[in-house]
């Protein structure tokens, strides 16, 4: 049987995901062959995807919890621009905020040359706003951890990433594909297929959240971005398949056994606030969830298509 982690985005509540893995991969010992995510989610699977067996998974995930346990706030991942509001249009510039703090820390934990060489794949989800279309970034990406960077540029708040020697100009994947799951089932339908009588395969979705071409770069202001991004967000699906499901519920093909995994009540406060206490009591959210919903999935046998939510 081979698994799969998709990790949606969600900001700070991005622990809460750490928190799950913690039951799944340490707790329950699972080994994930792909691991798909954007966003926060993003920043949470390229650090995992450095493992090259499972004690290096969970090795992986305890250092991704001290880096998460260890921010003491917001001006560890982003800081404000001078003026604020007023600076950024008078200086035309892309974004409210710079992502600095965050840039240096992927660059100082998340090792792209041990991301190329580990077996699990890894896929990050993006959108180029000159052309946008959503893409994604592997293991072999040239400039992975600018890759995994983009996926978290939410538009206005944090400033687009050039991609591709400048032929890209990328953003946040959520503004496509808010659960990137198709990009799990992708990379599972590109490798080899169990063989006949073996279990199927299983994907498991940690979304933090409740269910329910152009100019150059250097021409781009913070009212293009504005008006690039709504355009984005408001087109309608295009025809070569680049738009992605948005919707965890998407049904996976035959012989895909699905796990979404959600918290039982909204995460209270701000996405972009990463206070300590909230990260932390966000990650106990998501561990407490991850306990409850595998627990009872043990107890019962479980339809191709399985929605996990907390008793």
């Amino acid at each position: 049987m081979r698994r799969a982690l998709v990790l949606s985005g969600g900001g700070a509540k991005g622990s809460w995901q750490v928190g799950a893995c913690q039951h799944l991969i340490v707790e329950r010992g699972l080994w994930f062959d792909v691991i798909a995510g954007v966003s926060a989610g993003a920043v949470n699977a390229a650090a995992l995807a450095q493992a090259r067996d499972p004690d290096e998974l969970a090795a992986e995930l305890e250092h991704l919890r001290s880096v998460w346990f260890g921010l003491r706030g917001s001006h560890d991942i982003y800081r404000r621009r001078w003026l604020g509001a007023l600076g950024t249009v008078l200086a035309r510039r892309a974004s409210l905020y710079h992502a600095a703090p965050l840039h240096a820390i992927l660059t100082r934990h998340v090792d792209p040359a041990r991301v190329a060489t580990s077996p699990i794949r890894l896929r990050i989800g993006y959108v180029d706003l000159l052309s946008g279309r959503y893409r994604t970034a592997g293991n072999e990406h040239p400039t992975l951890v600018d890759a995994v960077l983009a996926s978290c540029a939410l538009p206005l708040i944090f400033p687009p990433v050039p991609l591709g020697d400048g032929h890209e100009l990328a953003v946040d994947g959520g503004l496509r594909s808010a659960t990137p799951l198709a990009d799990a089932l992708d990379v599972l339908a590109e490798t080899r297929a169990p063989p006949p009588g073996d279990e199927p395969d299983e994907v498991w979705v940690l979304a933090p959240h409740v269910a329910g071409p152009i100019a150059q770069p250097r021409l781009h202001n913070w009212l293009w971005v504005a008006l690039r991004s709504i355009s984005v967000l408001t087109s309608a699906p295009l025809p070569d398949g680049d738009a992605r499901a948005a919707d965890a519920a998407t049904a996976p093909p035959a012989g895909v056994r699905l796990h979404v995994l959600h918290p039982r009540e909204q995460l209270r406060g701000p996405s972009l606030d990463f206070d300590p206490r909230k990260v932390r009591r966000w990650y106990e959210d998501g561990l407490d969830t991850a306990r409850r919903v595998a627990d009872a999935a043990d107890l019962r046998l479980e339809p191709e298509l399985q929605h996990d939510v907390p008793p």
